[in-house]
């Protein structure tokens, strides 16, 4: 695989954890402002949302993600770039320590290895 290509993968990754981080910070808000969304009311639920600067940048991020991700597989087979957005399940909860004070087991460490090494593996085919 091209460097570049590897690059846009790991940008891409990025762009995910960003927009995850941007709901988990407007999750905290709802819960500390009591704010409890309701399925029932869908407008009011994505009124109370948009009003929240973290939501709405998600959205952004998430959308920008997305029309990456088309020009991604544009270049890049779908059974190689898709494996990467696993590391965003590595990259977060790390992240979760720093920014939310969330603690991670040994557990977690075994399986991030686990998957960093099977995206090596993989991209090695590449």
């Amino acid at each position: 695989m091209k460097s570049i290509y590897f690059f846009y993968l790991i940008l891409f990754v990025l762009l995910m954890c960003i927009g995850q981080i941007l709901f988990k910070k407007t999750a905290i808000i709802l819960s500390q402002a009591h704010l409890s969304l309701n399925i029932n009311r869908v407008l009011d639920t994505f009124i109370t949302l948009i009003k929240i600067p973290y939501f709405f940048s998600a959205l952004v991020v998430y959308a920008s993600a997305t029309l990456f991700w088309l020009f991604i597989l544009q270049k890049v087979p779908l059974s190689i770039a898709y494996p990467f957005t696993a590391l965003a399940m590595v990259i977060i909860p790390i992240l979760s320590i720093f920014l939310f004070q969330e603690k991670l087991s040994y557990n977690y460490w075994i399986g991030a290895t686990l998957i960093v090494t099977g995206i090596f593996v993989i991209s090695l085919k590449a």
